[in-house]
């Protein structure tokens, strides 16, 4: 076996109790059903750290060969010239400012770059579109995101672009059914991104690269409580790792 690419893959922090008094413990957190994800496609999973330096954030970024921008808490809406609204959840400036760098750092170096949940907004905010920031206020439809069974089971159907990479990791499925955890959504799709995948009500659930040459993948459910038992959503981590081989 040949050299398993190195994929990156954010994560949230948060403030753990430490043994010392009054000395706050922060911990970043990645479930381990993205990184075993990475793991069965055949690449190694490393959790990025919340470096200060710019610096030294890319040089990490120079040594990854792919990036995994993972689910968590919403995207502030000032990076991408909204006011904060009734319905906007908890913000993790810190994260946003780690993954714009790495989105931008990836990107120069032409290396794939995979969104899931939050991932997937992030990454149309980095390149230049809006999101809803709380879909139950400001979206038309009836379907719901944020569902009541389990992570593991698809509750909903998405229409694929016939085509597009996304399909190709469907084994060329034009309809899909997916798991839903959200109450976010993209609004206006980026420049240099494309809607591939979209649900019963029209909402946008999974964006691409319009440029072939560059391999952006994002879709808006959670595959990495998938891939077990659904191919497809392995599919999305197998396609990242042999973008980065």
């Amino acid at each position: 076996m040949g050299r398993r690419p190195l994929i990156g893959l954010t994560g949230s922090r948060h403030v753990r109790q430490s043994q010392l008094p009054g000395l706050p413990l922060m911990a970043v957190t990645v479930s381990d059903d993205y990184a075993q994800g990475v793991e069965a496609a055949g690449g190694v999973p490393v959790v990025i750290p919340y470096v200060n330096d710019g610096a030294v954030l890319g040089a990490l970024a120079e040594r990854l060969d792919g990036l995994l921008l993972t689910g968590g808490d919403d995207v502030d809406p000032n990076l991408y010239g909204e006011e904060p609204q009734i319905g906007l959840g908890a913000l993790e400036p810190a994260r946003d400012r780690i993954e714009l760098a790495l989105i931008n750092m990836m990107r120069a170096q032409n290396k794939p770059i995979l969104g899931i949940c939050r991932g997937m907004q992030v990454l149309n905010v980095a390149l230049g579109g809006t999101l809803y920031q709380d879909l139950p206020r400001q979206w038309k439809g009836k379907l719901q995101h944020s569902q009541k069974a389990g992570r593991g089971e698809a509750t909903h159907s998405v229409r694929l672009q016939a085509g597009s990479r996304l399909s190709a990791c469907y084994q060329g499925e034009t309809v899909v059914r997916v798991n839903s955890f959200h109450h976010q959504a993209v609004k206006s799709v980026a420049p240099g991104l494309q809607a591939v995948g979209w649900d019963a009500d029209g909402l946008v659930e999974a964006i691409e690269g319009s440029d072939a040459d560059s391999w952006l993948l994002a879709v808006q459910w959670h595959p990495e409580n998938m891939w077990r038992t659904d191919l497809g959503a392995l599919g999305l981590f197998q396609a990242l790792v042999e973008a980065a081989t």
